[in-house]
């Protein structure tokens, strides 16, 4: 049996948005992973369930598929850049002044993550 993570859905791109900025330490890296599904895009980022009992360790993947005419930068996109002074955020090429989360573009989905809807 081949083990895959658990995939869970945000409501929006700026949820997944405020939790990957809320994971940014100096110790640990922080990166969105990319690819295509069909004619969307999808972006998320990987965890792992954290003090709850018997799950502790259950590996995450949050996501949110983006329909690329919403967001007509995220398929060049290198980095996610969020506002430190306002909750915005935008898709650049280059880091910028703020919080530069880097996106890492994945040729498929990879194995070990389920069929998502």
């Amino acid at each position: 049996m081949e083990e895959k993570v658990l995939p869970v859905k945000v409501n929006s791109i700026n949820d997944l948005v405020r939790l990957a900025v809320s994971t940014v330490t100096p110790q640990a890296l922080t990166y969105i992973i990319r690819f295509r599904l069909k004619d969307k895009i999808v972006i998320g980022i990987l965890g792992v369930f954290r003090d709850y009992y018997k799950y502790y360790g259950l590996p995450l993947f949050y996501y949110y598929i983006v329909n690329p005419a919403e967001h007509p930068m995220l398929s060049e996109a290198n980095y996610v850049v969020v506002s430190t002074s306002e909750e915005r955020f935008e898709f650049a090429k280059q880091p910028k002044p703020g919080v530069s989360i880097p996106i890492i573009g994945l040729s498929e989905k990879p194995p070990f993550i389920p069929d998502l809807e």
